[in-house]
């Protein structure tokens, strides 16, 4: 992928994703101090390459952010690329608000790759949507698992989790090769199949929305 292109699609990405991860935030947390939810985020050590959400960059990794600036930025913020990792900073306390990557005409290897190396990093993944999105969720004690969210979801009761980060990939291809819906089931899952695309866009980004909203709020 060109990083002309990439760097150009990056502003408008990061905050459509860092508004939307609204399903999993939770009113509980709408009180704590900025400082206190800092803190709580950067205990769960949820990052890549050394850089980790709720911490601040250390003087050796400042240095290389000033070094490999990653493009325009939201106010108050800078970015850098490391290699194929954007990374997005708050300005005052250098405090990293969000890691992401993205890869353009992806192809199911990467796909795979991309999944294989979250699952690897972060564990077995909280939920899936339409098989073509998947979540780790965290709260201040560390991963939400999957049954926990499932009855948490049944009971309505999700806030309730007092979820504080997430990891989501998104991927334009199906996640799952042969899975499909009842509807695709009915109108036919092999044709449904048939017209999924072999590439596509796949990302993700690792981010805390109540310390982004807080950011934002600041």
């Amino acid at each position: 992928m060109k990083k002309g292109h990439q760097m150009g699609y990056i502003p408008r990405l990061v905050i459509c994703l860092l508004m939307l991860c609204g399903l999993f935030s939770s009113p509980a947390f709408a009180a704590e101090t900025e400082k206190g939810l800092l803190q709580d985020v950067a205990h769960l050590n949820l990052g890549l390459k050394g850089y980790s959400i709720g911490k601040s960059l250390t003087a050796e990794q400042k240095k290389f952010a000033l070094a490999h600036p990653g493009g325009k930025a939201y106010a108050g913020t800078y970015k850098f690329v490391d290699q194929d990792l954007f990374v997005v900073v708050e300005e005052k306390s250098d405090s990293v608000l969000a890691l992401y990557k993205r890869i353009t005409g992806a192809d199911k290897v990467q796909l795979k790759n991309m999944v294989a190396a979250l699952m690897d990093r972060f564990g077995l993944p909280t939920a899936m949507a339409h098989n073509k999105i998947v979540y780790w969720a965290f709260n201040r004690h560390g991963a939400v698992s999957e049954d926990d969210f499932e009855l948490a979801k049944k009971n309505k009761q999700i806030p309730g989790l007092g979820i504080i980060a997430t990891v989501k990939l998104n991927s334009e291809m199906e996640i799952i090769e042969g899975e499909a819906s009842e509807k695709q089931k009915d109108d036919g899952a092999q044709s449904a199949r048939e017209k999924q695309p072999v590439t596509g866009i796949i990302y993700f980004i690792i981010t805390s929305d109540p310390l982004v909203k807080a950011f934002l709020n600041g």
